[in-house]
C-alpha cells in the first residue's frame, strides 16, 4: 500500500484532460463495453454531491468513483486495486484535480468558451476524429463477435498445452556449495550427509565453498533465475529418488554438493477453470484473420486510388550519377 501511495502521489497518474475523456474509453473486444464501475443515469442522480460551484452540483459521489476507478484501470501500476481500496487521503489528492478541471470549465461556461474561433476549430477536429474512431471500432467489434470458437477447438488447445495452465508449481527444492576441487566438496558431502537437517548451516560455514539456494526447481520452471542453474543440476534434482537427498555433481571445473527435498507434483488447472480464457485467446488470434479476409473483400468492391508519388524517395540528381550542366557564361565574360 505504501508504494501504491507513492506513485500516485508522484505522477497523479494521469493528466485531468485525459480522466475526463476516460469515460470515452470503450473497449470493442470487451463484452461488456462499458466499464464494471460505471454508474447508471439513476445511480449518479442519486449519489452524493462532493462539490458545488455556485451552487450547482459538479461533481457526485458516483461520478467520482466511476472517475477513479477508471483511472485504476488505465494505469498499468494499479491493477487489481479498487478505489475504495484507496486511502481516504489518496482519494482527497485525486479528487481535487477533479475540483480544478470543474473550475476551468466553470470559468470558460461563464467566458462563452464553446464561441472561442479556437473551441470551435479543435471541437469540430475532435468531433471529426471521435467519429472515424467509433466507425471503425464498431465494424470490428461486429467482425470480432461474429467469430465462433467451438468446444472442440477449446478441448484440443487445452490438450496440448495443459502444461502451460499451472494451478499450483512443483518441483523440488534446492540448495548447494560449489567447491573448486573435488577433494573439498568430498569432504563437505560426507559432513552433510551426517548431518542433512542442518545443510544449509554447514553450507554456509565452509569457508572452501560458495553456498548458494536454487529454489524450486521443476520442469516447468521458467526465468531468469532458472535458466542460469546449470543442466546438470537440474537433471540430478529432478531425477533424485527421494527427498532429502544429497550428493555431489561435477560441473564443468567445478564440484557441487547438492540438497534436495520437500518434493511436491505440479498441480494443473482443469478445463472447467481456463475455458473461458482459452476461448477468448482463440477468437483473438482468429480476429486477425478474419479481419484481413474481410478487408480483401471490402477493398476489392471499392475503387482504392492511392498516390504512390508521394511516398517515393526523391534522390539528388548528383545521387544519381547524372552530371551537373555546364554553367553558362556571364554576359560581360561573353561580349568579351
Amino acid at each position: 500500500m505504501k508504494q501504491l501511495s507513492r506513485l500516485l502521489i508522484k505522477g497523479s497518474l494521469l493528466s485531468v484532460s485525459l480522466l475526463v475523456l476516460s469515460g470515452c474509453n470503450w473497449n470493442p473486444f470487451n463484452k461488456n463495453s462499458s466499464s464494471p464501475d460505471a454508474s447508471t443515469p439513476s445511480e449518479a442522480s442519486d449519489s452524493a454531491v462532493l462539490c458545488s460551484i455556485n451552487g450547482k452540483p459538479v461533481i457526485k459521489e458516483a461520478d467520482f468513483m466511476n472517475n477513479l476507478n477508471q483511472m485504476i484501470q488505465a494505469n498499468q501500476y494499479f491493477r487489481g486495486a479498487t478505489a475504495e481500496s484507496l486511502p481516504k487521503e489518496l482519494q482527497r489528492k485525486f479528487f481535487e484535480q477533479l475540483v480544478t478541471q470543474a473550475l476551468i470549465e466553470a470559468h470558460a461556461n461563464e467566458n462563452n468558451i464553446e464561441k472561442h474561433p479556437a473551441f470551435i476549430k479543435a471541437y469540430q477536429e475532435a468531433d471529426k476524429q471521435l467519429k472515424s474512431a467509433l466507425k471503425v471500432q464498431v465494424v470490428e467489434k461486429e467482425i470480432y463477435d461474429g467469430i465462433s470458437v467451438s468446444d472442440e477447438e477449446i478441448s484440443k488447445y487445452f490438450t496440448e498445452n495443459k502444461d502451460r495452465f499451472v494451478k499450483v508449481p512443483g518441483g523440488t527444492l534446492a540448495a548447494g556449495v560449489r567447491f573448486d576441487t573435488e577433494a573439498t566438496a568430498d569432504a563437505f558431502l560426507t559432513k552433510a550427509r551426517n548431518d542433512v537437517a542442518n545443510f544449509e548451516t554447514l553450507a554456509k560455514a565452509a569457508n572452501d565453498g560458495k553456498f548458494r539456494d536454487f529454489g524450486r526447481i521443476s520442469k516447468e520452471s521458467r526465468g531468469m533465475q532458472f535458466e542460469i542453474v546449470p543442466a546438470p543440476i537440474k537433471e540430478a534434482v529432478l531425477a533424485a529418488p527421494k527427498a532429502p537427498h544429497v550428493e555431489k555433481i561435477k560441473v564443468g571445473k567445478e564440484f557441487w554438493v547438492i540438497k534436495s527435498w520437500d518434493k511436491k507434483n505440479t498441480e494443473l488447472f482443469e478445463l472447467a477453470d481456463v475455458k473461458s480464457h482459452i476461448e477468448g485467446m482463440l477468437k483473438s488470434n482468429k480476429f486477425k484473420d478474419v479481419l484481413d479476409a474481410r478487408l480483401k473483400d471490402i477493398r476489392s468492391k471499392m475503387n482504392v486510388s492511392v498516390n504512390e508519388g508521394f511516398f517515393a524517395s526523391k534522390e539528388p540528381a548528383s545521387e544519381k550519377g547524372e552530371e551537373e550542366p555546364a554553367a553558362k557564361p556571364h554576359a560581360a565574360s561573353a561580349a568579351a
